[in-house]
């Protein structure tokens, strides 16, 4: 088994940001579907947000999107976890407001949450004000993927929802496994190219993984389709740079506990080379003393 599984957990969280972030661009009907709860849409094109003045999420998503009675703008969020950053309910009004100032149309904001128990207490608007001052109230639709009933969405035509029916409950009597078995072969049988397919087992692996345990993804077979994935060799790449950068710090707090620190720890984090942690990690089991270490980027 190669570092795929090994590194799930500690895989830069940047990595599902982009797997959606690109299953989303692939097939933004499928999203916007999901987000407003109607198919009689149509996604008219993908909304620059660079020169925007609120800085967006890499994780934004905004698309012009035609509904039977308007034009109108949809935003949708996508979260691993709680926001961290800023409340969500204050990002969302955020986007919001700078999107419907930049092109004077209605907005449509949805928030995804994937990992439970993300998004539990998000109640989905934003109150403020009063009768006597002025006010208003925000509202913006909360999916928290994982509680979705997963037989509803597993559908060969929504390629771009199938990756994320792991987070989601199985059909009553049929167990996680089971139904983890269920999606692959779904996901397997789709007509699309080798990329493709490899990049909605890759996804549908990675986000399975917050809800079941890893050793349902652990198939030989598997892995030979997710290696198509351009984002296959990132994560497999990010795995060997933690498993290496864990052996640094290993010997150095073994050989030089003394010496060892925060500051020490910081800057073995900080390096994401893998050349240099090789040749740090020759450094530190031939270093006759601390100082002979050099820990900067560069290197020696």
């Amino acid at each position: 088994m190669t570092y795929l599984h090994k590194s799930r957990y500690n895989t830069d969280m940047s990595i599902y940001d982009n797997i959606f972030k690109y299953i989303a661009g692939e097939c933004p009907y499928d999203f916007a579907v999901l987000a407003l709860n109607t198919s009689d849409l149509e996604v008219t094109g993908k909304l620059n947000t660079e020169h925007i003045t609120v800085k967006m999420h890499r994780s934004d998503m905004v698309y012009h999107v035609r509904l039977p009675d308007e034009e109108a703008i949809l935003h949708i969020e996508a979260q691993t976890d709680d926001s961290t950053y800023k409340p969500m309910h204050l990002r969302m009004l955020a986007y919001s407001s700078v999107l419907a100032l930049e092109y004077e149309k209605n907005v449509y904001s949805t928030v995804l949450y994937f990992r439970p128990p993300a998004g539990k207490n998000d109640p989905g608007f934003y109150q403020y004000g009063n009768e006597d001052r002025g006010g208003g109230v925000f509202r913006y639709n909360v999916i928290r993927i994982y509680e979705l009933e997963g037989e509803a969405f597993l559908d060969p035509d929504a390629l771009g929802v199938i990756p994320l029916t792991g987070l989601m409950n199985p059909p009553p009597g049929m167990s996680r496994k089971d139904w983890t078995a269920n999606c692959i072969e779904t996901i397997r049988a789709v007509d699309v190219d080798e990329k493709m397919r490899g990049t909605l087992l890759f996804a549908f692996s990675l986000f399975g993984s917050f809800v079941n345990p890893t050793e349902l993804f652990k198939h030989p077979s598997l892995e030979a389709i997710m290696q198509k994935s351009p984002f296959y060799d990132h994560v497999i790449q990010q795995g060997r740079i933690d498993e290496k950068r864990t052996a640094v710090l290993k010997v150095v707090r073994h050989r030089f506990a003394d010496d060892f620190s925060d500051t020490v720890l910081n800057e073995i984090s900080g390096i994401d080379d893998l050349v240099h942690l090789d040749d740090l990690f020759d450094q530190v089991l031939t270093a006759k003393s601390f100082d002979d270490i050099d820990f900067s980027k560069n290197g020696k």
